[in-house]
């Protein structure tokens, strides 16, 4: 005896196919920021206004993309109650 889940009669590989193409360009830069984040573990210098810190480069620069995405979330929100 064996027992399918609903919706069961669908195979991984068509729900996987179903799935839209901004989420496969998401998972794309998700390894590309994992490998990325791999291959720079050094410490840089980090000057911002009075604070002087030494931070590996990736977390520098994942600070820095979270705060890009912040603005362009903000702006976002902001242009679309406009229309």
């Amino acid at each position: 005896m064996t027992s399918t889940s609903p919706g069961g009669s669908k195979s991984f590989g068509k729900r996987l196919s179903a799935l839209p193409p901004r989420l496969w360009v998401a998972l794309a830069l998700l390894v590309l920021g994992a490998i990325f984040i791999a291959q720079n573990r050094s410490a840089v210098r980090v000057r911002w206004l009075t604070l002087d810190l030494t931070s590996p480069l990736w977390s520098a620069l994942l600070v820095m993309m979270l705060i890009g995405l912040l603005i362009g979330l903000l702006l976002r929100r902001r242009s679309s109650r406009r229309r």
